[in-house]
């Protein structure tokens, strides 16, 4: 009986003291568990505060953030959390650690039993309350000079002064929330996540393969929360207009939670601009848009209840979208002017959007016609295959319109045909040509020497070489190489396709290899030649030791007629700073050389001091590799 009445009487006594104290005091209790980060009983306390003092703009302002940040301890929040799989330990806001289960590839594992609806189904019925709670708090703050200064301590990252401005972003930020909340909960959903789990293992997961599996996802699952939706973005769109506002006419050197940024404040403009237009549209009716005068929108249609999302969708292969399949390009009445081209445009820049094809055609030039949708601007690949197994480039094109006509110039009789969108990577498209005769070169190998990609010339030299490198890549370094021709390096510049390349090769001297030296006679020769289509042959010895390509080289045996000295010389008019190189020895592998000097400009010379009978071998090369026209003379 004691013990019951020294209960009471300490119950009695807890709950005068809570009533005695001050709605400041309650404010000062919950700063001091923010600067221990004891939320909860910082809720509690500014809770309090505003329950003794309703228009108390501080206690306003700390129970409207803190009752957000406690969602995830509350009942309902933790034991959602648990549902889906996240453990309690690591559930603290200020260093959350806590995560969903993964397999071995970091992939999050699906918790069994759980519907995906049951996520809106969690915020319409429990986030939506603090959300709007929340809101109703700083709807409270009407003093435009009103400021909090938080500590560090208390935010447990910085010291920070928050203002008028900075609560009316974050109130528009949370009508933002409302509505988005209101909007999904119209939509249906159902679709266990298990199943969605099974589709990733199996490799069939897409967003064609989940439509195909949910007949009714997308659909509404009602409509009551439609107008509750567009008074919450309506009412955000007007505090985010009197925050905007409020920042921009801020002193310079005051810094807030929220600051005006000279270098995004078009952008703003701009979204503040779209904002008000949308708004106007609730009101007024159908607005034209200030940034796209030739589009007007009128938002009320997607608050009618009229379209649902999964009317709106377009054709699905797989993740990719089928060029020209969206159903409504008005988007249920709520957009008007766009055409295919602006809307799929648009998606192409992060999804792949895929090309449709008709039925080919034979031309009355006797080629294959096939028209497909397109997107200009974005360049393709026509392959054709007689097998669906092994596929062929056959035209290659930048698209202009919408609807693009490729071309086979073959005739078969089986042939299956697709269109590769290559918009997202860097290629090239030319032709290849014999130097000489001016003639196509078939086979001719065009290689990327950055990510080594590598493609083949069709019989009239043509080529389409699509590399690994990204479309916004500055360029890259192409070798062209074929049998009987030296091969052609080359950096071109460009981002996306760079197309109308015209490549030229040439044979390499007959005198390139060492076997093939050009012999020399007598003790007064001149011979002219030319070294810019000369290669350099594996084993050579290196004459490039000053630190230039070399890579030109040429051969010329020469037999001295008798003893003496004989001046050896190479006079040029455009190679800079030739090689003269001079050996004795039969074989490329055992030469023992005599010379190996760098030319002054265009001439180079070395005093030989021959023996008769004895034969030298003389390279004659080039110090930066760009090779041409050559004067080799040897005289007593």
């Amino acid at each position: 009986m004691k013990i019951n009445l020294l209960i009471s009487a300490m119950t009695i006594l807890l709950c005068w003291n809570a009533a005695a104290q001050t709605a400041n005091e309650w404010i000062s209790q919950g700063e001091l568990d923010l600067s221990v980060q004891d939320l909860a009983d910082a809720n509690n306390c500014f809770a309090q505060a505003v329950a003794l003092s309703p228009t108390n703009e501080t206690a306003n302002a700390l129970y409207a953030t803190t009752r957000l940040l406690t969602l995830p301890g509350d009942p309902a929040g933790s034991n959602f959390l648990t549902r889906i799989g996240i453990p309690v330990s690591g559930r603290n806001v200020y260093h959350w650690t806590a995560l969903p289960p993964v397999d071995a590839n970091n992939v999050p594992l699906a918790p069994a039993g759980v519907n995906a609806d049951e996520f809106t189904a969690q915020l319409r019925t429990n986030v939506l309350s603090a959300i709007t709670g929340a809101i109703s708090n700083l709807a409270v703050i009407a003093d435009t000079n009103f400021t909090l200064e938080l500590t560090s301590s208390e935010t447990s990252i910085s010291d920070v002064t928050v203002d008028y401005g900075d609560l009316k972003l974050i109130q528009a930020g949370l009508y933002g929330a409302e509505y988005l909340i209101y909007t999904l909960n119209a939509q249906n959903l159902n679709a266990q996540l298990t199943d969605l789990r099974a589709l990733y293992t199996s490799g069939t997961l897409s967003a064609g393969q989940v439509l195909a599996n949910y007949p009714q996802l997308f659909t509404f699952a009602t409509t009551n929360d439609l107008q509750a939706a567009q008074a919450a973005f309506s009412n955000g769109v007007s505090a985010y207009m009197i925050a905007s506002d409020f920042i921009r006419g801020r002193p310079t050197n005051e810094v807030r939670l929220f600051n005006y940024d000279e270098v995004s404040a078009q952008n703003e403009a701009d979204f503040r601009l779209t904002l008000q237009n949308l708004q106007d549209s609730l009101t007024l009716g159908p607005q034209s848009l200030s940034l796209a005068p030739n589009v007007a929108v009128d938002f009320s249609q997607t608050f009618s209840g009229m379209t649902a999302w999964r009317g709106l969708l377009p054709k699905f292969e797989g993740n990719a979208i089928e060029l020209g399949s969206f159903p409504d390009l008005t988007f249920g009445g709520a957009v008007n002017g766009l055409s295919d081209d602006e809307v799929e445009g648009a998606l192409g820049q992060f999804l792949t959007m895929l090309p449709v094809g008709r039925a080919p055609e034979l031309s009355s030039s006797n080629t294959v016609n096939v028209t497909f949708t397109t997107l200009a601007g974005h360049y393709y690949a026509l392959e054709v295959s007689s097998n669906l197994l092994s596929w062929q480039v056959v035209d290659n094109f930048t698209a202009s319109n919408d609807v693009t006509v490729a071309v086979d110039p073959a005739i078969a009789s089986q042939r299956y045909y697709r269109l590769r969108d290559d918009s997202a990577f860097l290629a090239f498209s030319g032709q290849v040509f014999d130097e000489n005769t001016g003639l196509p070169i078939a086979g001719a190998q065009v290689q990327s020497l950055y990510d080594g990609t590598s493609t083949f010339t069709d019989s009239s030299g043509y080529f389409y070489l699509v590399t690994t490198l990204l479309a916004n890549d500055y360029g890259d370094y192409l070798q062209f190489s074929a049998p009987g021709y030296s091969s052609f390096d080359n950096f071109y510049y460009g981002n996306g396709l760079v197309s109308g390349l015209q490549v030229y090769l040439s044979p390499p001297p007959p005198n390139d290899d060492f076997a093939s030296r050009t012999v020399l006679t007598g003790s007064n020769v001149s011979t002219n030649g030319d070294n810019s289509d000369a290669t350099q042959e594996s084993g050579e010895p290196p004459d490039n030791t000053y630190g230039g390509y070399g890579g030109k080289s040429v051969w010329f045996a020469w037999t001295a007629p008798g003893t003496g000295s004989y001046l050896i010389s190479i006079s040029a008019t455009t190679v800079y700073y030739p090689v003269l190189a001079i050996y004795t020895g039969d074989q490329l592998s055992g030469l023992s050389t005599v010379a190996d000097l760098l030319g002054n400009n265009y001439y180079v010379s070395y005093p030989l001091n021959a023996t008769a009978g004895q034969t030298y071998q003389i390279e004659v090369d080039d110090y930066y590799g760009n090779g041409g026209p050559y004067t080799l003379s040897i005289a007593p």
